[in-house]
Parts: structure tokens; C-alpha cells; sequence
């Protein structure tokens, strides 16, 4: 998807010349320190994440990732959200012992034992 342009300009919009580029001060010059204290805390951009996403490359099954696209917009938020899902269930299975650590699991990530 394509960024869309912060800043439009117009056709009317007249470019400054040497003369007002000449007479332009800092606006610390120019305000007052209250002024310039609203003006200098004011905070662009998209505010920080409490929990930051980690970027990562992974492969993945085209036809996993063909039906989460088609669920429109949000795609990638939603294939998180089940992601999340899962690792919470991991994360309630009981801890093996480190002998075991490559065997597959007896019990699946919906915590029912797998049959045979």
C-alpha cells in the first residue's frame, strides 16, 4: 500500500522569497518562553507502543497467507492476534524436561491430548 503525502502543495501557494528568508528569526526569538515551551512540547508522529512489534521474516503457506489477505484490510493484526492465541496456549502447557525438548508434544495447542 502506497504512503499517502504529508504535505500537499497548492498551485496558489507562492514560494518565499530572499528578502522574507532573510528576515526570518528562530521562533525562540520570536515567542515568548511560554509560547515556544507549547510550541516545542507538542509531539508529532504516532505515539510510542507500550509493546513495540518485533519485525521478522517468516515463510509461510501460501494459502494461510492468501486467507488471511482476504479478510481485507487488518490482516497482519488479526494472523497476530491468533498467533498471540497459540503462544499464550503454549505457554500453559506444562514445561518438559530438557531430554525432551525436541520430541513432539502429547497434548496439542488446544490442550486436548492428540489421538495416537
Amino acid at each position: 500500500m502506497a504512503r499517502k503525502a504529508s504535505v500537499t502543495i497548492e498551485d496558489d501557494t507562492a514560494e518565499l522569497t530572499e528578502v522574507q528568508l532573510a528576515e526570518m528569526r528562530p521562533a525562540r526569538a520570536v515567542l515568548t518562553p511560554q509560547q515556544f515551551e507549547a510550541v516545542a512540547s507538542v509531539r508529532r508522529g504516532r505515539p510510542k507502543a507500550q509493546a513495540p512489534k518485533v519485525p521478522v521474516t517468516i515463510r509461510l503457506d501460501a494459502d494461510v497467507v492468501e486467507t488471511y489477505k482476504a479478510t481485507g484490510d487488518g490482516w497482519q493484526t488479526r494472523m497476530n492476534e491468533c498467533l498471540s492465541r497459540g503462544a499464550q496456549e503454549l505457554r500453559a502447557l506444562p514445561k518438559t524436561h530438557p531430554r525432551d525438548r525436541g520430541k513432539k508434544p502429547s497434548v496439542g495447542l488446544s490442550g486436548k491430548a492428540k489421538a495416537g
